[in-house]
């Protein structure tokens, strides 16, 4: 099991062309939190889950957009074919949750992934 937390309090010291003091930077969100568990099934079988979960956080320095915060589901799983290889599944966005991971600006927000389903061969030499 792996997780991880991060409060961010970032704001502006003085006053800017661009922003007042006292201003939240953009696109920091005060809290972020990860937690991602692997489970072995078999010699050979994995699987995995994780949770991604981010506080809103303004599109840009101005503080006039917010982006709202999310929760993200993720889940993998993994197959041992032999020493040399490995068959992985990934699906991010379990849930299929709609939500917003970036911004340039306030009018050019970027929506983060759809549900994504991805299988790799992982080869080693």
């Amino acid at each position: 099991m792996a997780g991880g937390y991060a409060y961010q309090d970032a704001y502006v010291c003085g006053t800017t062309v661009s922003a007042r003091e006292g201003a939240t930077v953009g696109q920091v969100p005060h809290h972020t939190f990860s937690l991602w568990n692997t489970v072995h099934m078999h010699s050979r079988l994995s699987t995995g889950l994780g949770v991604i979960q981010r506080s809103d956080m303004f599109a840009a320095i101005d503080n006039t957009v917010v982006l709202p915060g999310y929760v993200r589901v993720d889940a993998a799983a993994y197959f041992v074919v032999d020493n040399q290889a490995r068959l992985q599944l990934n699906i991010e966005n379990l849930t299929d949750q709609t939500y917003y991971l970036n911004a340039d600006g306030n009018t050019n927000i970027s929506p983060g992934y759809p549900r994504a389903v991805r299988v790799a061969l992982i080869t080693r030499f």
